[in-house]
C-alpha cells in the first residue's frame, strides 16, 4: 500500500485551506428552469403505475447545494462546522432560534403526510440483500446472489425505482430528446440518467456475476455500492417531486430512515451514525426541514414556496454528501488494512464505486483537491492506492454536514 508521508499531507490540506463552512445556496426558485406546471406534469410515475411513493421524476436543481468548509488543522480533526443562518434547526429550543415559522416538524419527530409508505419496503428489501450478501461473516455463495436478486426485483421494489432514478443534480433531460425512461436516452445523459445508465449496469452484472460463484466478496461490494449510490440519490428527487405529490416527502424521509426513527435506522442510516453522529443529526434536521416547508405550504397539494424547499433540500443534501464521504472514507480504512487479496480488491471496488458520487460536489468546491480525489479512485491496482491522500482530500472537500 503506498503510503503518503505526513508532509505531504500536510500540502495537500493546505491546497484546500480557506473556505468557510457556509456555501452558496441556490438561487431562489432554481429548479433547471421549470415552471410549476412543469412540475406538476411531472408528478405520474413513467411507468403509470400509482403507489405511496408516487415516485415521479421532477425537474433539476442544479444549483451549488454543498457546504464547503474550512480544514482546521490535521484532516482527522474536522473543523467546528455552524449550521447555515437559513437552516432549519429542531434540535435547538424547537425550531425557535432559527427564522423558520412555526411548523409540524418542531417537535423533532417526523410526521407522516400519508398513510402508508411504500419506500419503507423497498429499504426493508436493502436490509434483506444486505443479510445474504454482505452482512455476513463468511461469502456469499452463487444461491445467496440468486436469492438477493429475487428479493432485488420484486414488484415494487428496488429495481423497478433503479430503472428510473434520475439524479436531479444535473440538468433536465430535454423534452424534444424524451425521458430517461425512453430507450437510447440513458445513454445520451447518463449524469441525469443515473439509475439506468451508471447504477443497473453495475447491479444487474455483479448480480450475473455472483450467480455463477465468481468473485464472491468482490462482486457483494458493487451491489452495496451501487445500493447506496442509490438512497443518497433518493431523498434529494423525492423531496422536488413532493412539490407536486405530498407522500413523496414521506419517501424522502424514508428512503434514509427506513421508518425508523431518528435513535434508530435502516439503510443508509444503519451507517452513518457509527461514523459521525452528528452528520446522522443534520441528516434528520434536513428531512424535518423539508417536512417543515411542506407543512407550511399547501401539505395536501401543490406547493409554490420554491424558495424555502430549496433552502430545505440544500440543508439535506450537505448532510447527505457529508454522509457519503464518512462510508467512503471508512471503507479506504478497509482496503488499507485487509490482509487478503480477496478482501482488499471488494473494498476497493466499494470506494471507487461510491467515491465516484462525490466528484460533482466535490469539482464544484475545490478543483484542485477534487482531482487528488479523482486520481486515486482512478487507481486499477487496490496496492497502489494512496489512502492518506485520498483521506486527506475527502476531509478537506466534505468537512462539514
Amino acid at each position: 500500500m503506498r503510503r503518503t508521508s505526513p508532509a505531504a499531507v500536510s500540502a495537500l490540506v493546505a491546497a484546500v485551506l480557506g473556505w468557510g463552512c457556509e456555501s452558496e445556496l441556490p438561487e431562489p426558485g432554481d429548479d433547471g428552469g421549470a415552471d410549476e406546471a412543469a412540475v406538476e406534469d411531472s408528478a405520474a410515475d413513467a411507468d403509470g403505475e400509482a403507489d405511496a411513493e408516487g415516485d415521479a421524476e421532477g425537474d433539476a436543481d442544479p444549483g451549488d447545494d454543498g457546504g464547503e468548509g474550512v480544514l482546521d488543522g490535521d484532516a482527522d480533526v474536522p473543523p467546528p462546522c455552524a449550521p447555515l443562518a437559513t437552516d432549519y434547526l429542531p434540535r435547538e429550543s424547537g425550531s425557535s432560534t432559527d427564522d423558520w415559522p412555526a411548523c409540524i416538524s418542531d417537535d423533532g419527530t417526523y410526521h407522516w403526510i400519508g398513510t402508508s409508505i411504500g419506500t419503507i419496503a423497498r429499504i426493508a428489501s436493502f436490509e434483506q440483500i444486505a443479510d445474504l450478501l454482505w452482512r455476513r461473516p463468511t461469502a456469499p455463495s452463487a444461491a445467496d446472489f440468486t436469492d438477493a436478486r429475487v428479493v432485488y426485483v420484486d414488484a415494487n421494489g428496488l429495481d423497478s425505482r433503479v430503472q428510473r432514478r434520475e439524479d436531479l443534480h444535473y440538468p433536465e433531460v430535454p423534452a424534444a430528446d424524451g425521458a430517461c425512461t425512453d430507450p437510447g436516452v440513458p445513454e445520451l445523459y447518463p449524469d441525469r440518467c443515473a439509475g439506468p445508465a451508471r447504477i443497473l449496469p453495475i447491479l444487474n452484472d455483479a448480480f450475473a456475476a455472483g450467480s455463477t460463484g465468481a468473485d464472491p466478496l468482490l462482486n457483494a461490494a458493487r451491489i452495496e455500492a451501487a445500493l447506496l449510490w442509490f438512497l443518497y440519490l433518493s431523498p434529494y428527487k423525492e423531496s422536488y417531486t413532493c412539490t407536486t405529490t405530498p407522500a413523496d416527502c414521506d419517501s424522502a424521509w424514508a428512503y434514509y430512515t427506513g421508518g425508523e426513527d431518528r435513535a434508530g435506522g435502516l439503510g443508509l442510516s444503519t451507517y452513518v451514525p457509527a461514523l459521525n453522529g452528528e452528520t446522522h443529526d443534520r441528516i434528520w434536521d434536513g428531512l424535518l426541514a423539508v417536512r417543515c416547508w411542506k407543512n407550511l405550504d399547501n401539505e395536501t397539494g401543490v406547493s409554490t414556496d420554491t424558495d424555502l424547499r430549496d433552502l430545505a433540500r440544500a440543508q439535506l443534501d450537505r448532510a447527505m454528501l457529508r454522509a457519503v464521504a464518512l462510508v467512503v472514507r471508512d471503507r479506504l480504512d478497509a482496503v488499507a488494512a485487509a490482509a487478503a487479496d480477496e478482501a482488499r480488491d471488494a473494498a476497493w471496488a466499494f470506494v471507487q464505486i461510491l467515491g465516484g458520487v462525490l466528484d460533482r460536489e466535490a469539482t464544484a468546491r475545490d478543483a484542485a483537491a477534487a482531482a487528488v480525489l479523482r486520481a486515486e479512485l482512478a487507481r486499477a491496482d487496490a496496492t497502489a492506492v494512496d489512502v492518506p491522500a485520498a483521506q486527506a482530500a475527502l476531509d478537506a472537500l466534505f468537512p462539514c454536514p
